[in-house]
């Protein structure tokens, strides 16, 4: 029998959390929920997901863990090859920090973005793509040569 593919789901907004199980586990996926990065990291080293659904920021200063939770497992060999889905606000925020997807996504080891509110076609398309690759375009991250 064929496990379920695994997405770890690394997001403060309950509420988006709720919405995206739901809509994940209604198409077979196991989702697994952490809050903020670092439950994010002790999710990751109790089972390596299949895919990572990411948030950009965190908190209600809105710090962009998500940008060190990515660029740190790209280095750690055992996660590098895990996609990554981030989901981002910035379209619909003025962050604290300059940042665009369209013009700096090359720079941040993530396979795909999604902007926030996130569609239920949009997430399980990306969701699809991602998987479908298998592993993430970013393995050898921050070696471009590799």
């Amino acid at each position: 029998m064929n496990e379920k593919p695994r997405i770890l789901i690394v997001e403060d907004d309950a509420d988006l959390v709720a919405a995206m199980k739901r809509i994940l586990e209604s198409k077979g996926y196991k989702a697994v929920i952490a809050y903020d990065p670092d439950e994010g990291n002790e999710k990751l080293k109790l089972e390596i997901p299949d895919l990572i659904i990411l948030d950009v920021m965190f908190g209600s200063t809105g710090e962009s863990k998500g940008f060190s939770f990515a660029q740190t497992m790209r280095l750690n060999k055992k996660f590098a090859a895990i996609p990554i889905l981030m989901l981002t606000a910035i379209n619909t925020e003025k962050p604290s920090f300059n940042f665009s997807p369209e013009t700096d996504g090359e720079f941040l080891p993530v396979d795909s973005f999604l902007d926030k509110p996130v569609r239920s076609e949009d997430l399980l398309v990306k969701v699809e793509e991602l998987l479908n690759q298998k592993t993430s375009k970013w393995l050898n991250w921050p070696d471009k040569n590799n």
